[in-house]
């Protein structure tokens, strides 16, 4: 059985098209932990450019996890990583 836009009440089309309902789904899939963030986030906590934040992932000591050519690394991991520099 195919189930058409018909077939739904407006309160169940919203929900399945809001983006606030598939933001919260995806929280509750991924742990806070296992979030992992990019070159353009690591500039924003950074406060430096996209190329600076980009030359410190490729440094030896940062916990730099490639995905093909994108650069990740893990929120914890990188909020440990700062720590542990600054002191």
């Amino acid at each position: 059985m195919r189930i058409t836009r018909d077939d739904l009440t407006k309160e169940q089309i919203d929900r399945i098209f809001s983006y606030k309902f598939r933001k919260y789904q995806k929280q509750s899939i991924t742990d806070d932990s296992m979030q992992f963030i990019g070159t353009k986030e690591i500039a924003k906590l950074m406060k430096c450019s996209v190329p600076v934040a980009r030359q410190i992932m490729h440094r030896k000591d940062f916990p730099l996890i490639m995905c093909g050519k994108n650069l990740r690394v893990m929120k914890s991991e990188f909020i440990k990583w700062a720590s542990q520099r600054r002191d």
